[in-house]
């Protein structure tokens, strides 16, 4: 905290003056007007007291403002806003390989979960051949067990050959 005197100005206000970078200093406090004639800063209302050397007059260019406060720099630097780098638009090239890519994962995914639901079903098979080397008889329809594993075959076999047919595409 100090007090701030500009060089075209006979009065002095209450501030809070901070070093932002090395050629921009922020000035904070009530009732601000941008100033950009220079000043010196002090430690009392008196002006009796310099605040680091108090001379500040090569900060005379408005580097950028917000609410209750501005920044000035030494050096004629401005504030830039940042601009988010332009993504460009897909070429028709690029959405038809990104659509075969979604259709590869799509195809994947299925291929994948049709794999699971036959690994599900493994203790069925599992359990029959058990209780046939023993001669039992067991709980579970084999040919109807049977039937819906190769269900589920027939389906991952089509699927593979479409997977196949997209990835040669590329090749």
């Amino acid at each position: 905290m100090g007090y701030i005197k500009f060089k075209n100005k006979e009065t002095v206000q209450k501030v809070i003056v901070s070093e932002e970078s090395p050629h921009v200093i922020r000035i904070t406090g009530d009732n601000l007007v941008v100033n950009t004639d220079g000043f010196s800063l002090y430690l009392d209302e008196d002006c009796k007291y310099p605040l680091d050397n108090g001379e500040y007059e090569a900060y005379n260019t408005l580097f950028r403002e917000g609410d209750g406060w501005y920044e000035l720099s030494d050096d004629g630097s401005v504030y830039v806003e940042p601009v988010a780098p332009v993504q460009p638009e897909p070429t028709e090239e690029e959405l038809a390989e990104l659509a075969r890519q979604q259709q590869i994962s799509q195809l994947t995914a299925q291929i994948d979960g049709l794999k699971a639901q036959i690994a599900a079903s493994d203790y069925k098979i599992i359990k029959t051949y058990e209780y046939t080397l023993l001669g039992e008889q067991t709980e579970y329809d084999i040919e109807e067990v049977h039937a819906e594993r190769q269900a589920l075959r027939d389906q991952i076999n089509d699927l593979e050959t479409q997977l196949a047919d997209l990835t040669a595409a590329t090749e």
